[in-house]
């Protein structure tokens, strides 16, 4: 496989990474830059780490990964973004919105987002695939894109007094899970 596939493997993984960035930057547009950062090494350790980890179970993990893998993804994206859109619609300092990036949300969106790259990992183990700079490629492509996402997202929800950012962003999740399930 030669550098540029690599590359533009890379960018395409690190494109779920970029839109769930886009989307917690729209809602979470007052966020410290430190979580942000956080979600952004996240995606990239995860992306990197996933693509290592179907390199090395290969085919073996194919079966189980398309059995149950996806679904788990698709579950996690949409129950985080319908409590973003229940958030938006409810409103008020109570609402279960995504007023904060925690931990725990960051951890499940990397989790969600790399389910793809363990599959690029497993494809990668029947090729002839530099891994060290697959892997790194993957994973900075991904660090990359959950930063230019988040500002575009954070950006453009300055712009907004209201809570469509929330509700868009919402919705921005669920369609990623349900691509993924589809």
């Amino acid at each position: 496989m030669t550098t540029l596939e690599i590359i533009i493997i890379a960018i395409v993984e690190a494109m779920d990474c970029f839109a769930v960035a886009i989307s917690t930057g729209l809602c979470k547009s007052s966020i410290r830059y430190s979580s942000a950062f956080l979600q952004a090494v996240s995606f990239g350790v995860f992306q990197g780490g996933m693509t290592l980890l179907g390199f090395f179970l290969g085919s073996f993990a194919e079966r189980w990964f398309n059995a149950v893998g996806t679904p788990i993804a698709c579950a996690i994206l949409c129950i985080l973004g319908g409590r973003m859109i229940f958030g938006a619609i409810r409103g008020g300092d109570e609402a279960v919105s995504c007023k904060r990036l925690s931990l725990t949300n960051i951890l499940l969106l990397s989790i969600a987002t790399s389910i793809d790259a363990f599959a690029v990992g497993i494809s990668f183990a029947f090729m002839n695939v530099n891994m060290n700079f697959a892997v790194s490629a993957i994973a900075f492509a991904s660090f990359a894109m959950g930063i230019i996402g988040f500002e575009i997202g954070r950006h453009t929800a300055k712009r907004f007094k209201t809570k469509i950012p929330d509700f868009i962003a919402g919705l921005i999740l669920i369609a990623i899970g349900v691509k993924m399930f589809v």
